[in-house]
């Protein structure tokens, strides 16, 4: 495959997830939740997690967010169904080198939707529209709703 096709695959799939986010929405009973913000360009993310003996059984997301940062969050959360929180805090390292360019080793450890976003190393300033929900879910899991809060 031409490093245009893999251009274009990637793009599609970026634009698939934006225009139909999975996990959209606010979870009926959570037990970790967080907001962020991108500053920069007025991206807000709502996090909501259930996360039960360490492991991430469900997450959904709501946004007013662009289409990179809904992308972003539709994808991350696909991936962490049913993951621990461990195994969270290595996928958002290899995104981060993805972002940063190094994603050659990460090709085995990641799904190719993760991997769509190789492209954004080619716009620097969007590279925050893409970390938003991988820091705001890291933000989640660090903060646990107390007593029953997601009622």
């Amino acid at each position: 495959m031409s490093e245009t096709d893999l251009q274009e695959l990637y793009q599609s799939i970026l634009i698939q997830h934006s225009k139909s986010p999975l996990h959209y929405g606010k979870l009926e009973k959570y037990t970790h939740f967080s907001e962020g913000y991108n500053a920069l360009c007025g991206d807000a993310i709502s996090i909501y997690l259930s996360v039960k003996q360490g492991t991430i059984e469900k997450a959904s997301f709501e946004s007013a967010s662009c289409a990179i940062c809904k992308a972003s969050a539709s994808i991350l959360l696909e991936a962490i169904a049913g993951t621990s929180e461990q195994s969270f805090s290595k996928m958002q390292n290899g995104f981060s080198q993805i972002l940063d360019g190094d994603a050659k080793d990460q090709s085995d450890t990641l799904s190719s939707d993760i991997l769509a976003f190789q492209g954004i190393q080619q716009f620097p300033s969007r590279k925050n529209c893409a970390l938003l929900p991988w820091s705001t879910l890291k933000k989640a899991l660090d903060s646990k709703i107390e007593d029953s809060a997601s009622d």
